[in-house]
């Protein structure tokens, strides 16, 4: 299989869900919504809502790619459901300020938009904390994000840093991942490191950074969450 073949493109995210939308091979085929679970025995739900007939194989090789790329934590507890129909359209209803149903619609927007602004918090609050180590950083191009996975980009005069900034806890398919599209970026003669910012690392993080950075022949970076709360303490209340 030719993961590459498959693209996530995505819309938002926030401290509890994540959206994309799927291309394969240039086409849109289907839409995939996260839900990130806490206190419940299943970490993260996904619905997976494919609106283009594909072959059971390509099928297949989109859910192995969601489990690879997209899940957190592949080692964990996780439910995908899957959805076969067609996209009909959008509807939109219009604004009826006096109606509970409005009032409960417009706190809804109020919340989620809560949760989107959270996970930019976390991007800009990392954005701070590699600017205090005297990196020039910048939000990753559209498609660093999209074919590397790579949400920021910091670099001095020796190094640049290629940074995946995770809310919760990150993978190890992931991480080997992550490394492995960093390896075979071609935009810098500065020395390369793959960089990750999460709450929660796995148990064995360490020999894996061994292991990749042998492999591949680039430094390897884990920021924890509490590191970037510590330098930009005003973040602490909100991203907590």
């Amino acid at each position: 299989m030719n993961s590459y073949k498959f693209k996530f493109q995505r819309g938002f995210r926030s401290a509890s869900s994540e959206d994309y939308t799927i291309y394969y091979m240039g086409e849109h085929i289907g839409e995939l919504h996260l839900l990130f679970m806490k206190d419940n025995n299943t970490d993260e739900i996904c619905n997976l809502m494919i609106t283009t007939d594909i072959s059971l194989t390509t099928r297949d090789d989109l859910i192995d790619e969601i489990i690879n790329t997209i899940i957190s934590n592949p080692e964990g507890c996780f439910m995908i459901k899957i959805f076969v129909g067609k996209n009909e359209g959008i509807i939109m209803g219009n604004a009826h300020p006096d109606s509970i149903t409005a009032k409960q619609k417009d706190l809804s927007k109020v919340l989620n938009t809560y949760q989107v602004a959270k996970g930019q918090l976390t991007e800009f609050a990392t954005l701070e904390f590699f600017q205090s180590l005297n990196y020039e950083v910048q939000n990753a191009p559209h498609n660093y994000d999209q074919d590397y996975k790579v949400d920021i980009l910091a670099e001095n005069e020796i190094e640049k840093l290629y940074i995946q900034s995770k809310l919760g806890m990150i993978g190890d398919k992931e991480i080997v991942k992550v490394v492995k599209n960093v390896a075979g970026i071609n935009d810098t003669n500065k020395n390369k490191i793959a960089c990750f910012v999460a709450e929660r690392f796995p148990v064995k993080a360490e020999n894996l950074r061994r292991s990749l950075e042998e492999q591949y022949n680039i430094k390897i970076m884990y920021i924890h969450k509490y590191q970037i709360l510590e330098n930009s303490p005003k973040f602490k209340r909100t991203l907590k």
